[in-house]
């Protein structure tokens, strides 16, 4: 089976879900040829920069613009100044069209809707004849992800189908999968023997994140968590490849010891000891904590995609909500102190989480290439 998946590097969580369907694929179909493309830097490096830089950009100094944008083309019938905007410039993507030509793939996976809708161009176009599945890395369904010439578009659970109907999918292309994480999370591990090999301690413990980006107001969380929880407690914190959140978290002296991660390959690990996840709402990051039926207390979403992403959590039941950095010590506390809270979100995260996702994506994927 030969797979090619088309990503783009904008923050992290499309390149790791690319990653992590490929790891399950060749684990579980060794001879299958599985290629990662970075869509926009293939077709255009300038265009890349400018379009990748400006998003990240705007995420970090102006994010409620980029909400404006996400609101504003969430449509019905959806807006589709981007597609019409391929159809104009379908020229530039025949260095896309070489790469399948040369690949062969059996089936082609979007895990951006970017990437989806240009190989649909070359679809609609009859320059290639090969299925296309569009991946959905977040829990909410922007019309954005949506391409009539996709012949499926994965989401991430049965409860996401309506509002992916309603957004414009044909309901007998959408299959609730999952969004891809790494197999590594449907292990089950040996906590005690996770927390030896770590050199951490076996108690009650806080895991904190900022994303990949390590975003968020990260040093003022930890020091609200450090007057609520006492030594009993646990804290460790995932800077990400924000380093100067690192040095300044390593430097800081809390009153006590904090753990504290620059960006690692062992957060399925992290988890599974882990007894409540302070994080940014990424797609990826709470695909992942669902998986190990993590409460999580969400903060800083980005507006648009993240923002969506805290209201499905929140109103599932598997993740508190704090609006306000000030306010976090207020709802932690609330939280902390009620194990029957905890438990609900335990068991929300249960039925919503898809440990298995990437497998599971694997065999469907199998079975469409024949």
């Amino acid at each position: 089976m030969r797979v090619l998946i088309l990503s783009l590097d904008a923050g992290g969580g499309h390149f790791a879900a690319s990653n992590a369907l490929k790891t399950a694929i060749l684990q579980k179909y060794p001879d299958s040829h599985v290629e990662i493309v970075d869509t926009l830097k293939i077709i255009s490096p300038i265009l890349d920069k400018l379009a990748v830089g400006t998003y990240l950009k705007a995420i970090k100094s102006v994010p409620f613009i980029y909400g404006l944008v996400y609101d504003s083309t969430d449509k019905e019938p959806p807006t589709r100044w981007s597609r019409a905007l391929y159809e104009k410039f379908y020229f530039a993507f025949y260095k896309l069209y070489n790469i399948i030509s040369d690949f062969k793939p059996d089936i082609v996976i979007g895990t951006h809707p970017s990437p989806v809708d240009m190989v649909a161009q070359l679809k609609k176009r009859g320059n290639i004849n090969v299925p296309i599945i569009s991946i959905v890395t977040d829990f909410t369904i922007h019309p954005y992800w949506i391409n009539e010439f996709a012949d499926y578009i994965i989401v991430h659970h049965q409860n996401l189908v309506y509002e992916a109907v309603k957004k414009g999918a044909q309901k007998n292309k959408v299959v609730p999968l999952g969004i891809p994480i790494n197999p590594s999370f449907a292990q089950v591990y040996d906590k005690k023997q996770v927390i030896e090999n770590l050199n951490l301690e076996d108690r009650p413990t806080i895991l904190i994140m900022g994303g990949s980006l390590g975003l968020g107001n990260i040093e003022e969380i930890v020091e609200k968590v450090c007057t609520i929880c006492d030594e009993n407690y646990q804290i460790i914190v995932v800077a990400g490849k924000n380093k100067a959140l690192k040095n300044a978290l390593e430097k800081r002296d809390f009153g006590r010891k904090i753990v504290v991660y620059g960006f690692i390959d062992f957060i399925d690990k992290l988890m599974a000891i882990s007894d409540i996840l302070i994080t940014k709402p990424g797609g990826l990051t709470c695909a992942e904590a669902l998986s190990r039926k993590l409460p999580m207390i969400l903060i800083s979403p980005i507006p648009g995609q993240e923002e969506r992403n805290t209201f499905y959590l929140i109103n599932n039941g598997a993740a508190a909500y704090v609006k306000n950095t000030e306010n976090f010590d207020i709802v932690f506390s609330q939280i902390i102190n009620n194990p029957q809270r905890l438990e609900h979100m335990k068991l929300a995260c249960s039925f919503l989480g898809k440990p298995n996702s990437s497998p599971d994506i694997a065999e469907f994927i199998r079975g469409m290439a024949g």
